[in-house]
Parts: C-alpha cells; sequence; structure tokens
C-alpha cells in the first residue's frame, strides 16, 4: 500500500532550523536504508511558505507508516511531523 508523508514543520521550528538540518543530514544513512528497502520510493521537496519535505512509502499498513516516520531523525528532534495520507498508484501520463 502506498502512502503520501506530508511534513509540516514542528511547533516554533524555523525554516533556518530546518534548512540547516537537511544541509548536513539530506542522505543520511537512516534515510538511505529506506530508500534502499524500497520504503520510500520518491521524495519530493516543498516549496513555498512551509518547508519541509513529502515522501512516499510503499508499506503494508497505515501502523507501519506511522513507525516509519516517527522513527525519522527530524521526528524524534521535534522538527517535523508528518500527515499521512494512502493513495493509489500513480498515473503515468
Amino acid at each position: 500500500m502506498r502512502f503520501m508523508a506530508n511534513s509540516r514543520p514542528g511547533p516554533g521550528v524555523t525554516p533556518e532550523q530546518l534548512r540547516i538540518f537537511f544541509k548536513e543530514n539530506a542522505f543520511s544513512r537512516q534515510s538511505w536504508n529506506l530508500v534502499q528497502q524500497r520504503v520510500v520510493v520518491q521524495v519530493a521537496v516543498k516549496t513555498g511558505d512551509i518547508p519541509g519535505v513529502v515522501l512516499f512509502l510503499d508499506v503494508d499498513t497505515h501502523q507501519r507508516a506511522t513507525e516509519v516516520v516517527n522513527d525519522l531523525d527530524a521526528v524524534r528532534k521535534g522538527l517535523l511531523t508528518f500527515d499521512l495520507d494512502p493513495i493509489g498508484e500513480d498515473l503515468r501520463l
């Protein structure tokens, strides 16, 4: 099952704090392992007023998607929170 994990800054987190974190941790071992295991199948960097990322996860359950995002360093440090939405397969146009 595929989920879209849409992030937003944690309470009180500034865009500058996120920029610093992502500059230093963009491709951590943890992140790379999720890509190699095909848990994270696509990543998009958000632009505009609300900085963050959107992750597309291929996992079996909503519970597993929750576990994946809650285990991310940015979430454990309180920098990001995620909304999870189940989605269907993407349409190739």
